[in-house]
């Protein structure tokens, strides 16, 4: 008569396939989602940035003149004022909302200079 099913040995065999599958896959997973957030920041910074460029083109009297003279824009304003959607902003890496974040517009000469910052005072 014979045994039908899989011996010990076999079973062994297959868990510890398993396991060396998952030793290659969890790290390159990670990785990949953590380069995926990482870009996920970047883009919704520069969008928040040409946001940010919207509301000058039409605010810019609201801006001083003065080379050099900087001027703090909230993301709260740009959303409120709709040029950004009013959706909830999050940075991705500290998994934490954007409720404090800013664009520091510094005028220079004929033209303006832009730095997005995720925390402002």
């Amino acid at each position: 008569m014979k045994n039908k099913g899989f011996s010990l040995v076999e079973l062994l065999a297959v868990l510890a396939i398993l396991a060396i599958l998952a030793l290659v896959a969890v790290p390159i997973t990670t990785s990949v989602i953590k380069v995926m957030r990482e870009k996920t920041n970047e883009a919704q910074e520069k969008l928040i940035i040409k946001g940010a460029q919207l509301w000058v083109s039409q605010n810019d009297k609201l801006l001083s003149d003065e080379v050099g003279d900087v001027y703090t824009l909230y993301v709260k304003t740009i959303q409120n004022d709709n040029y950004l959607t009013p959706k909830q902003l999050k940075d991705l890496e500290k998994s934490q909302d954007l409720n404090n974040a800013c664009v520091k517009i510094t005028t220079e000469e004929n033209r303006y200079s832009y730095t997005f910052q995720k925390e402002c005072e």
